[in-house]
């Protein structure tokens, strides 16, 4: 684990525009049980389980303290998947794009737990399920994964949430049997905000002109970059003199775009994090989210896999201890050229983007490359996060791409540009 991930931007800007009725209710599936673990996949940061809804049992999701409800984004061609009684309805979300088409279900049964294991796991029944008409995020071909969509901050509201991200396992706690004091120990207590179901932090920052901020971010497990923060919240941020541009991620309506820079330093409770990443988002990309004192950005997960963490949303307060990832450097794609997996199933990657400019770029690569061969290494043999690993290597590294392009055999060779 080398702390280097393409930054998938998934932020809890999912719109909601119906008047929900009924109880959801979260219980474990062994009433006598006060806690369940089970392991994770961390990709790219992100983690992802197991999941099912209603007798769908297959799933696999991303959990996302930054939205409220569940969104079922893709299915494979031989995937089914089962959902009480549905309505069209439009949505609206980050991006360049307009508002998209999905269908409302009330009343489900969803369960985190291995497939058919129904003695163990935790379940919310009543649940709404956003099912999208379109794989508008691509989180397969991005993470490299199978991924079916991502599961909300309900889930926090009713378990104490334990994460260990080096261990990669995840442990749900009744709060009625958790025993807090010695749980949290060993750990530091930093307050925060539950607004409308989500939690909010306030982090200070040192900028790089000297000056301190404190802004107040969305907790966002489901966005798998440092933090984000909008110039437009507050005139106190300032973005960085020296920045590279990149496309952040995918929202519900396209391509987010923006800028990477760096703080000199981000303080969260009594820890200090030197020199952390930051994203700022084009304005256009985030045109549909209201930005002010109650919200400068996001904090996501690639601050908070450097903690084990234990999510206390209804005491108000998360609690980090510090892993071994706590001082490893905060990297980012210095390449310029974004690599996606075709099919999750298949180590087949091709170009995705590349930035104008960029080493990549320069070297004469473009987007719909097959990649067969990184640094002499067969791509078939890779994972997505040993290619991301390459270009997100140290300032001065020789990449060597083969690439087919239409059957023309390509051999480029760029060198790792450190701007930032």
């Amino acid at each position: 684990m080398n702390g280097k991930f393409f930054a998938v931007f998934l932020m809890g800007l999912f719109w909601p525009v119906l008047i929900l009725t009924g109880q959801t209710g979260y219980s474990f599936n062994n009433p006598e049980s006060g806690r369940y673990t089970l392991p994770f996949v961390l990709s790219q940061n992100l983690i992802v389980l197991p999941a099912g809804i209603n007798n769908t049992v297959n799933l696999q999701m991303v959990l996302d303290s930054g939205i409220h409800s569940t969104i079922i984004s893709a299915l494979d061609d031989q995937d089914t998947i089962e959902i009480h009684a549905a309505r069209k309805i439009n949505i609206g979300g980050l991006g360049d794009g307009t508002p998209l088409e999905a269908y409302f279900s009330q009343g489900n049964l969803l369960t985190i737990g291995f497939p058919g294991d129904t003695l163990r796991g935790v379940r919310g029944s009543n649940v709404d399920v956003y099912l999208l008409t379109a794989d508008h995020f691509e989180l397969s071909r991005q993470l490299g994964v199978p991924v079916n969509g991502l599961i909300g901050s309900d889930w926090f509201g009713n378990f104490i949430i334990g994460v260990d991200h080096v261990r990669k396992v995840i442990t749900f706690y009744d709060r009625k049997k958790f025993n807090l004091k010695k749980k949290t120990r060993s750990y530091s207590k930093i307050p925060i905000e539950i607004v409308d179901g989500r939690a909010y932090m306030k982090v200070k920052m040192v900028q790089d002109n000297h000056s301190a901020i404190t802004v107040r971010l969305l907790i966002d497990t489901g966005a798998s970059l440092s933090f984000w923060i909008a110039p437009i919240a507050d005139p106190s941020i300032i973005i960085p003199p020296k920045t590279v541009r990149s496309m952040l991620g995918q929202g519900l309506n396209g391509t987010i775009s923006g800028v990477n820079g760096r703080v000199k330093s981000a303080e969260i409770g009594p820890f200090i994090l030197k020199n952390p990443l930051v994203s700022y988002p084009d304005s256009a990309s985030i045109s549909g989210l209201t930005l002010n004192s109650q919200r400068h950005g996001s904090i996501g997960n690639d601050i908070l896999r450097r903690f084990t963490v234990i999510y206390d949303f209804q005491g108000s307060a998360v609690y980090l201890k510090p892993n071994r990832w706590f001082s490893s450097p905060f990297s980012y794609n210095r390449s310029g050229m974004d690599v996606e997996k075709i099919n999750p199933k298949v180590p087949i990657y091709t170009i995705f983007s590349v930035i104008p400019g960029s080493p990549a770029h320069q070297a004469g690569l473009k987007t719909g490359d097959l990649i067969e061969y990184i640094n002499n290494t067969p791509a078939l043999s890779m994972s997505l996060d040993d290619i991301n690993s390459v270009l997100y290597g140290d300032s001065g590294n020789v990449v060597t791409i083969r690439a087919d392009r239409n059957g023309e055999k390509l051999r480029i060779r760029f060198h790792l540009d450190e701007k930032i």
